[in-house]
């Protein structure tokens, strides 16, 4: 299976694109909307680290494993986490 070129503008485009997302959500966070922050958060980190991964020359399974299984523990607790009234 060959991979994508992944020095195309597309992918570069997406790896700003989730740095974005990571701080809107980190933002959005701290100004009071924890569920979606934390949720846009795992998202755009889950992406973030997905583009790195596949730039890298080394490819050992943890090294994206442990981090998109963090992500998604972060994205169930963001979710699961009760309204704050």
């Amino acid at each position: 299976m060959k991979l994508p070129d992944l020095t195309s503008d597309r992918t570069t485009r997406l790896f700003h694109v989730s740095a974005a997302l990571s701080v809107i959500g980190a933002g959005a966070a701290v100004m009071g909307a924890v569920r979606t922050g934390g949720a846009v958060l795992a998202i755009a980190a889950s992406v973030f680290i997905s583009i790195r991964y596949a730039r890298g020359p080394r490819k050992r399974r943890i090294e994206i494993i442990a981090p998109l299984v963090i992500c998604g523990i972060m994205l169930v607790v963001a979710l699961t986490l009760p309204h704050a009234k």
